[in-house]
């Protein structure tokens, strides 16, 4: 089956899922593949060994959210230019990053992305630029126009595609991460799910961040080790 969009989670700058889909041959040059935040290839000036490395590997079009645990400075000194609809930085010929609040029409279907969450070691002793980085929490400009976007758009979203979890979610989630009361993000998540489940178009929002694979409603999933195919419980077997 061609043209299939892979959806898998957090990789901080792994590369031994590519191998495991190289090995096995899985993919090929009509599809695409999605990180939901934290891809962490982009870290450093030699960020090109790493996108080099995953081009090698995956033979389509590898395409990442921004998590909290970026280089957001780097990234966003990339030139915006646009793809399938949404804008995005180019990182390599076949990279991309996916851009807050954008919407993209990947094979005839759909997808709003929205990066970014907030460290919680920034707040105890981490330190910028090394446990959390400038730039990484969504800021009120962006939450606003991405909030804009997505009502006007909702019900021709097929998937949401985001590094933080709606705050109910966190519920059915063994995994605690503190949430600050001046934390607005997981709140604004839970009333865009609200709005976007009244339609009934949403086939899956994907989430990362809390390092879980697990679905939490039929159409809410977290995603971390699994690489699944999009809209589906198809897990790749790659290791």
């Amino acid at each position: 089956m061609a043209n299939k969009v892979y959806i898998t989670g957090d990789k901080h700058g792994s590369l031994r899922p590519f191998f495991g889909l190289q090995e096995k041959q899985i993919a090929d040059s009509t599809d695409t593949l999605i990180i939901t935040g934290d891809a962490g290839y982009v870290m450093d000036r030699d960020y090109m060994l790493k996108i080099s490395t995953l081009e090698q590997l995956f033979p389509g079009t590898i395409c990442f959210i921004d998590g909290n645990h970026e280089n957001h400075r780097l990234l966003n000194s990339f030139p915006v230019s646009e793809w399938q609809g949404g804008k995005i930085h180019r990182i390599g010929d076949r990279v991309l990053h996916l851009m807050r609040g954008e919407l993209y029409t990947i094979h005839g279907e759909t997808y709003f992305t929205f990066g970014g969450a907030r460290t919680v070691s920034r707040y105890v002793e981490g330190v910028e630029g090394v446990d959390w980085w400038l730039g990484e929490e969504p800021s009120e400009e962006e939450l606003a126009r991405a909030g804009d976007i997505f009502c006007k758009c909702r019900r021709r979203i097929d998937y949401v595609i985001t590094h933080e979890a709606p705050m109910f979610a966190r519920n059915h989630i063994d995994r605690i991460k503190r949430v600050d009361e001046d934390y607005r993000l997981p709140g604004i998540l839970d009333e865009w799910y609200r709005l976007i489940s009244q339609d009934g178009r949403l086939k899956k929002w994907y989430f990362g961040h809390m390092h879980v694979d697990q679905s939490v409603t039929p159409s809410l999933r977290g995603i971390f080790n699994n690489i699944v195919i999009a809209g589906t419980e198809e897990r790749i077997d790659w290791a």
